[in-house]
């Protein structure tokens, strides 16, 4: 038979913790550890160079009542942080997933329904586009009347007038913000044709399930 260092001191503790009659397992406190040569010690006390390692209580009959685990290392630690909030945005995710589901089901009984929505949606973009790029075409009329205006002072052999150039910049700036403007919109129709095929695939699988 293969007699271990571990087994002969965890034999000879049990005996002695018999023989005394020690009565209680969380008076006696006795603790056991593996020490640095792989073998198992019991004590009172867990040195301190095996205190962050864990360590085993024992009862009077040699068995194993309650087990420490070793402290987790910083990197452990860390790790589990990590993870936890990984879970916690897949929860979230989940969640928003969940009560955009419920909306969508909610707002639409059929496809038609949400095709018919998104033409709503798309035609009034359309129609500010429309008037926007009127006024544009507006505004460049007038640009072009206060430059005309202004090369017709130069001619006179006058310096254009502040008032003049006020205008000028002003109708160009006012330009420039129209034609921002209508840049955005196009932009969001863009974004209101991604968005339909979207919630058109989503309530398809919903209305399968």
């Amino acid at each position: 038979m293969n007699i271990t260092r571990a087994n002969i001191v965890t034999s000879l503790f049990a005996g002695f913790l018999l023989a005394t009659g020690t009565p209680d397992v969380s008076a006696a406190k006795i603790k056991c550890w593996t020490n640095k040569d792989n073998v198992r010690e019991c004590g009172n006390v867990v040195p301190p160079e095996y205190a962050q390692k864990g360590h085993k209580e024992i009862s009077k009959q040699g068995m194993t009542v309650t087990t420490q685990s070793r402290a987790k290392t910083p990197e452990e630690i860390e790790q589990e942080r990590l993870e936890e909030e990984r879970k916690a945005r897949e929860r979230a995710i989940a969640e928003e997933q969940a009560r955009r589901d419920r909306v969508l089901l909610a707002t639409f009984t059929t496809e038609d329904d949400m095709l018919l929505s998104h033409q709503g949606k798309v035609a009034a973009i359309d129609s500010r586009i429309n008037h926007t790029e009127q006024l544009v075409k507006k505004l460049e009329r007038m640009r072009e009347e206060l430059i005309q205006d202004a090369a017709k002072q130069e001619r006179s052999g006058n310096k254009v007038s502040d008032e003049t150039l006020e205008s000028i910049n002003r109708v160009k700036r006012q330009i420039a913000e129209n034609q921002d403007f209508v840049v955005q919109r196009q932009e969001e129709r863009v974004e209101l044709e991604a968005q339909l095929e979207k919630e058109l695939a989503r309530f398809r699988v919903l209305k399968s399930q």
